[in-house]
């Protein structure tokens, strides 16, 4: 938790700073979704992968760094991720790289037949 909490704070310092000198932050123009694990699905594993991203000066997603998330999710939530595109952050009229969260949240309603489906 305190590793989520320290790079939450990185993240949003990074977005103020661009908001005080005059810069806007990344805007998601495309998201993708994330394929849902087939063993998570079984195993009936929900919750929500939090990244810390860098936005490169085309708006891609150039890294991605691991806040916290249930290990069998992990890597769906980064292969999805790293297909998001966005409008890059700009300063002083020039798109530039950015550090911004991203939530991937993997979510299924399982009825009484235990067939998951898709919420």
């Amino acid at each position: 938790m305190t590793a989520r909490l320290t790079a939450l704070v990185f993240c949003l310092s990074l977005l103020l700073q661009a908001q005080f000198i005059g810069g806007t932050t990344p805007r998601l123009i495309r998201r993708v979704d994330p394929v849902y694990p087939p063993l998570a699905k079984t195993m009936r594993i929900q919750g929500t992968v939090h990244l810390a991203a860098v936005i490169d000066e085309d708006g891609t997603v150039a890294a991605l760094k691991l806040i916290s998330g249930h290990p069998f999710l992990v890597k769906a939530a980064m292969d999805a991720a790293r297909q998001f595109q966005y409008r890059p952050s700009m300063r002083g009229g020039h798109p530039v790289r950015a550090v911004i969260p991203i939530d991937v949240t993997f979510h299924w309603s399982f009825g009484e037949s235990g067939k998951a489906t898709r919420v």
